[in-house]
C-alpha cells in the first residue's frame, strides 16, 4: 500500500484551525502528544485535493474526537461531486454510491489509525456532523493501491500536449488493472466489459507488452455466459468477444493458450451472428449498441437515418468480427465456409452514413471506402468523437489520408479535459461542455456549468460519470501505430512494419514491447523536410521499412 499526501486544500468551512498540517509529510503512526494537529470545531468542512485521481481510500489518523464522534466521507473525482448529495429515485442530478461507497458516515476514535473507503477518487470531502464536535486530525492521506508493473512502452515527442495526453491515458489504464482483471473504471464500472475491454487491451500491449488479464478477462466472461447468452448481455459484446481473442492471439501467438476458447468462438457465430444476418445483408440484434453517444434517445431528430446507421454499425463490426474469426480459424486448421458465407451476405448490402463518425470508422474499418464516410469523420473535426470510439476513429481518418487532421482532433479532444483539470481520462466527454464551464478542481460556481455534475447521459448522468474510465486509453495505439507507425505484422509480433506520420511533430521516440524485447524507433524531421528513423530492434524480430 502507497500513501499520498494531500497537495493541497481546496476549502473549508466553519471553524477549521491549522488545516495547512495535514499537508505535511509525518510519521504515520499515533502518538500521545502530537504537537501539530487539525482541529474541526463545531459543524466544519474540509476539502482535500491529492493532487490527481487516485484508487483506494482514505486513511484518517485521529488524535481526539468527541463528544460527538461522527463525521461524513465523500469521495470525488471533482470538486463538485464532494459537494454533491445523493441522488433520490428518478432524478438525474446527484452523485450516486453504485457499485463503490463514497459517500457515508463513520465514527471517527480517539488515538485512532483506520481506513475508510474503496474508490476512485481526487478529492475528499470531511464533514462534522454536531455543533458542539471537536476533532484533532494528525494525518489525512490516501490509501492507494495502484498497479506497480513497469511501463515497458513509452512515446515521447517535441510536442508537450501529446506527451501529456499519452501520459494521462497510460495512468489511467494503469489504475484499471485491479483484481488480475482490466476493470472498465474505479469508481463505478468495476466490471470486465467485453466491447471496452477493445481499445484497453491494444493500450496495454503497447505500455506492458502482452498482459495476462487479456485472457482472464475472456475466460471470466465466457463462463458467466454460457451459450445462447451474450457476453455482457449485449449481443454486440459477444462480437468483441471474437475480436479479443484474435487480438489476443495477435498479441501472444500462443497456440496452446488460446485453442480452448476457439469452439466458443464457433458458437458466437453459429447462435447470435447467422440468426441476426438476413437473406438480403442486414443485420440487427436484439440490442444494436456501438456505444452510447450512438445510442437512441427519446425524441431525437432524423429518428430513422440515426436507426438506420445503428444497423450500419452491427453490420460494420460484424464484418469486422467475422473476418477476425476466420484469421482464427485459419491459425487453428478449422472450416472457415460459415464466415464467408455470412460475410457475403453482408456485402449485399450497402449504407449511406451521415450523423456517427464511430460509425463511419467502423465502416472503415470494415473495409469501406465511400466517400460519405469521409465526409462524417472529417465534419465538425473533434465534435461527436467518443472516447470508447476514440481508436478506430483517429484511426479511419488517417487512413483516408488526413493524418494531419487526425491528430489535431486528438489534441483538441483529450486536451480539452486536460484543459479543465483532468488527471485521468473519462468515459464520454463533449467539447461543447468547456463553455462556461468550471474546471473539476474548483469549487462549484452559481452562474457556471460544472463540467461534472451537468452533464452525462444515458447511464452516467451527472456525478455517476466515471472519470476514470480504461476505455479511453485507445489514444495510446493510434499514437503508437499511426504517428509512430509501428504495426504489427504476423501473430506474435514476429515482425513490425515502421511508416511514421508525423503531422507537424518534429522528433518522436517510442520504446515498443515485443517476445524478443524492446524495440526503440526513433524519428526525427529533417530540413529538407524527410524523416530520418533510427530503429534498435531485439535480436529474432524482423522489422520491415
Amino acid at each position: 500500500m502507497k500513501y499520498v499526501y494531500p497537495a493541497k486544500i481546496i476549502y473549508t468551512q466553519g471553524e477549521v484551525v491549522n488545516a495547512e498540517a495535514l499537508l505535511k509529510e509525518t510519521t504515520l503512526q499515533i502518538g500521545l502528544y502530537e504537537p501539530e494537529l487539525c482541529s474541526m470545531k463545531g459543524l466544519s468542512t474540509i476539502i482535500f485535493d491529492f493532487g490527481k485521481e487516485v484508487s483506494g481510500g482514505a486513511r484518517i489518523l485521529t488524535f481526539k474526537a468527541f463528544p460527538m464522534k461522527k463525521v461524513r466521507l465523500r469521495f470525488g473525482e471533482s470538486v463538485g461531486e464532494t459537494c454533491a448529495d445523493l441522488r433520490k429515485a428518478n432524478e438525474d442530478y446527484g452523485a450516486t454510491n453504485d457499485h463503490s461507497i463514497r459517500d457515508f458516515y463513520v465514527d471517527l476514535q480517539n488515538y485512532s489509525d483506520m481506513t475508510f473507503g474503496q474508490t476512485g477518487f481526487r478529492f475528499l470531502r470531511i464533514d462534522t456532523t454536531d455543533e458542539n464536535a471537536e476533532i484533532l486530525l494528525k494525518a489525512v492521506v490516501a490509501a492507494v493501491d495502484t498497479d506497480t508493473r513497469e511501463e515497458i512502452g513509452s512515446f515521447e515527442c517535441d510536442d508537450a500536449l501529446v506527451n501529456d495526453i499519452w501520459t494521462t491515458a497510460a495512468y489511467t489504464l494503469r489504475l484499471c488493472l485491479q483484481n488480475g482483471m482490466l476493470w472498465d473504471g474505479i469508481k463505478r464500472d468495476r466490471l470486465v466489459w467485453i466491447g471496452d475491454l477493445y481499445p484497453e487491451v491494444r493500450a496495454a500491449n503497447c505500455l506492458f507488452g502482452d498482459i495476462p488479464e487479456t485472457l482472464r478477462c475472456l475466460d471470466f466472461s465466457m463462463k458467466q455466459a454460457p451459450l445462447p447468452l451474450y457476453i455482457n448481455a449485449m449481443p454486440t459484446y459477444s462480437l468483441w468477444w471474437i475480436i479479443n481473442l484474435r487480438e489476443a492471439y495477435q498479441a501472444s501467438g500462443d497456440k496452446e493458450a488460446i485453442a480452448p476458447y476457439i469452439s466458443y468462438a464457433k458458437g458466437i457465430l453459429e447462435q447470435i451472428i447467422c440468426p441476426a444476418v438476413a437473406e438480403d445483408g442486414s443485420v440487427s440484434y436484439s440490442f444494436n449498441y456501438i456505444d452510447w453517444p450512438s445510442c437512441a434517445q427519446e425524441g431525437e431528430d432524423k429518428h430513422e437515418e440515426r436507426e438506420e446507421e445503428r444497423h450500419a454499425g452491427v453490420a460494420y463490426l460484424t464484418t469486422v468480427t467475422l473476418r477476425a474469426l476466420k484469421s482464427l480459424l485459419v491459425a487453428f486448421g478449422e472450416d472457415t465456409s460459415l464466415c464467408e458465407e455470412v460475410l457475403l451476405k453482408i456485402e449485399k448490402k450497402s449504407y449511406h452514413i451521415d450523423i456517427y463518425k464511430q460509425i463511419a470508422a467502423l465502416g472503415a474499418w470494415a473495409g469501406k471506402t465511400d466517400e460519405c464516410l469521409k465526409t462524417t469523420l472529417m465534419r465538425g473535426g473533434a465534435n461527436g468523437l467518443s472516447t470508447f470510439q476514440s481508436y478506430p476513429i483517429l484511426t479511419a481518418v488517417a487512413n483516408f489520408g488526413e493524418y494531419d487532421a487526425a491528430l489535431s482532433m486528438m489534441k483538441e479532444y483529450y486536451g480539452g479535459m486536460l484543459s479543465v483539470g483532468a488527471t485521468t481520462f473519462w468515459e464520454d466527454f463533449d467539447l461543447e461542455w468547456l463553455d462556461n464551464c468550471t474546471r473539476l478542481d474548483e469549487m462549484p460556481v452559481e452562474g457556471k456549468k460544472d463540467i461534472h455534475g451537468d452533464y452525462g447521459k444515458f447511464c452516467y448522468k451527472s456525478f455517476r460519470h466515471s472519470f476514470c474510465h480504461a476505455w479511453s486509453a485507445g489514444v495510446i495505439p493510434y499514437l503508437v501505430e499511426t504517428v509512430a507507425g509501428i504495426k504489427l505484422e504476423g501473430a506474435g509480433t514476429q515482425r513490425v512494419s515502421i511508416t511514421p506520420h508525423l503531422s507537424g511533430l518534429k522528433h518522436v521516440k517510442v520504446k515498443f514491447p515485443t517476445k524478443y524485447g524492446i524495440l526503440t524507433v526513433e524519428h526525427t524531421l529533417q530540413a529538407n523536410g524527410e524523416v530520418k528513423t533510427e530503429v534498435d530492434a531485439p535480436k529474432g524480430l524482423e522489422v520491415i521499412y
